[in-house]
């Protein structure tokens, strides 16, 4: 790997890490699409990868730079006690096995209509965080987190296909349910996501290594549908920021994290169901020849 495509990683790194200990997410919501754009232009950085590998090359890399960055991100969160574990462990164990699975699947199923409903999913939950909500009465209780055994599962479940189907951590999917389905206090949100990423995204990358193993037009060092070189060079920078997100997540109020996860999912979720729908509805054209979309 030349020096200044080194460095370009380094720098993607560095959001990425920053990214995910202030919002308590892995960060493949920016290293997928960059992965995207670099395996696709072998004319500018000179990578040369099949066009059927690249999709997963991307999920398996950028899973593999999210296990040492969510560990890091969940030891400083730890810290500050900040970590639900009565949550962390049985979602994350259920998530390892849907992981597994999930990276099986992304191989040879494609994503698109899945990342479209997802997206759709995240706009919704982005814009509930965003409105404010009324004052709770004077002298009422506050609602327990819910850590029974269906819920715990549930989550897991979605958390591990969901990370391992779309290259992503799975914070994205997890911060949400942990909110909404498991009543867990705000402020515990980011710590806990992060600490079930560690384990659902080393499961992810294992599946992703094993799917890939002996499969031609992959690029120099890489270990399955895992480009290790390119991994490495985002972890450099990731582990050098990701404690400063965690140091400015604890200095928020909780209020500013409502919003900041807000405003996050909808632009993620933007992308995500605006972009896949455009192809599914190009697909579709050209399937029945009616040519929607041009």
């Amino acid at each position: 790997m030349e020096v200044t495509t080194a460095l370009l990683f380094v720098a993607v790194g560095l959001t990425v890490g920053l990214l995910s200990g202030l919002v308590g997410i892995g960060g493949g919501v920016l290293m997928v699409p960059f992965l995207y754009f670099f395996y696709d232009r072998p004319d500018l950085f000179g990578v040369v990868v099949s066009p059927e590998s690249r999709v997963a090359l991307a999920h398996g890399t950028s899973l593999m730079v999210i296990v040492p960055t969510s560990i890091r991100g969940t030891l400083a969160f730890q810290r500050a006690k900040l970590v639900e574990w009565r949550a962390v462990w049985p979602i994350g164990a259920a998530s390892v096995l849907a992981a597994f699975a999930g990276a099986r699947l992304a191989v040879v199923l494609p994503p698109e209509a899945l990342k479209t409903a997802f997206g759709v999913l995240l706009i919704f939950s982005g814009a509930r965080l965003m409105t404010p909500r009324r004052a709770a009465e004077p002298g009422a209780k506050s609602r327990e987190p819910n850590f029974s055994a269906l819920r715990t599962v549930f989550t897991g479940v979605l958390v591990g296909l969901l990370s391992a189907l779309l290259g992503v951590g799975g914070g994205t999917v997890a911060i949400p349910l942990l909110i909404y389905l498991m009543k867990l206090d705000i402020r515990k949100v980011a710590a806990t996501s992060i600490g079930i990423i560690a384990l659902t995204a080393s499961a992810g990358t294992i599946g992703y290594v094993l799917s890939g193993l002996g499969q031609p037009g992959l690029p120099p060092w890489s270990l399955g549908y895992v480009d290790v070189s390119a991994g490495i060079a985002m972890f450099v920078g990731a582990l050098v920021s990701v404690r400063w997100g965690a140091t400015l997540n604890q200095r928020l109020r909780p209020r500013t994290l409502s919003l900041l996860f807000g405003a996050l999912f909808i632009l993620v979720g933007l992308r995500l169901a605006g972009g896949n729908l455009i192809s599914l509805l190009r697909d579709a054209g050209a399937a029945t020849g009616i040519g929607l979309l041009g």
